[in-house]
């Protein structure tokens, strides 16, 4: 090969190189936003808060059957934490993705399907059970996490994944899916049910005997010892449906720039990106401290 030869030759594929890595798709705010998702979506704390509530209402009010509503919650809440899980395997499996790494979920297939045919096992008909609908999203979720493991995606197949779980993610965390609607209500509703009865116990305590000035002061104490406690658990509760909030938001985006042809680095969406990692960052914090 002649030395001019040898020249085009090395023109020619610094050419290509030039071309390729200026068509690369720049993932850094995706990895950056799915990490930040995953890292929020650990604080599940409140759900065992939730777990727990008739134990504890049971404390101020004896006289009523807690047990059988007692055994409920501890089974709605292994669901609950389950379809956390989920979540959390999918924005971990996203993240991984988006940093140009293979994900392979390969050996616990069984182990994620089984977890949502017992989605609802042990739950009574009196709590809240997991619907078809959401136990149709989560598989589908699922379905789409073991799907990275066997065709292997890489960064630039991020989009694909992202395409066709978008719908059950949202079905699952957006705001009418299940999880924030049972977190919205159901658990704002416990919270608001054990104020008012703290108060009411306290209360009472207060009234009955010749308690003396010391005793006295000390239930007061103890009334905002549980008060406080109740209103940090508030906090918490509305945190974490801020977090779930902003990877639906999140997710949501970047399958609309996907459909839209943008590509997931578009400046515009960068910035949407960040900004919502730093709210994110904001809603750990808080959660972090309850």
């Amino acid at each position: 090969m002649t030395q001019w030869k040898k020249i085009f030759l090395t023109l020619t594929m610094l050419g290509i190189l030039t071309f390729v890595t200026a068509c690369a798709t720049d993932l850094t705010s995706v990895h950056k936003w799915s990490s930040t998702s995953l890292e929020a979506t650990q604080y599940n704390e409140l759900v065992t808060t939730y777990a727990n509530t008739p134990e504890r209402l049971k404390r101020y009010d004896p006289s009523q059957q807690w047990d059988e509503q007692i055994d409920s919650r501890k089974s709605q809440s292994k669901a609950l934490k389950k379809l956390l899980a989920i979540v959390s395997d999918y924005m971990s499996a996203l993240a991984i993705l988006s940093a140009d790494s293979t994900v392979d979920y390969s050996k616990d297939a069984d182990t994620l399907k089984k977890s949502i045919r017992q989605l609802n096992a042990g739950i009574t008909p009196g709590e809240k059970q997991v619907s078809e609908e959401t136990l149709g999203a989560a598989g589908s979720l699922v379905e789409e996490i073991l799907n990275a493991a066997v065709k292997v995606y890489q960064a630039k197949q991020v989009a694909n994944i992202i395409e066709h779980a978008n719908e059950p993610l949202q079905k699952i965390i957006g705001q009418q899916g299940y999880l924030f609607q049972i977190i919205d209500k159901d658990f704002r509703r416990d919270l608001k049910i054990e104020s008012t009865a703290i108060d009411g116990f306290y209360d009472n305590l207060s009234r009955k005997g010749n308690a003396s000035d010391a005793a006295k002061e000390a239930m007061v104490e103890w009334k905002e010892v549980r008060l406080n406690q109740n209103a940090k658990q508030l906090k918490a509760m509305d945190a974490y449906l801020e977090v779930l909030k902003k990877i639906a938001i999140g997710h949501q985006k970047l399958y609309d720039h996907h459909k839209e042809s943008k590509g997931l680095d578009d400046e515009y969406l960068v910035k949407q990106l960040h900004a919502l990692v730093v709210e994110l960052r904001k809603q750990i914090q808080i959660l972090s401290q309850s």
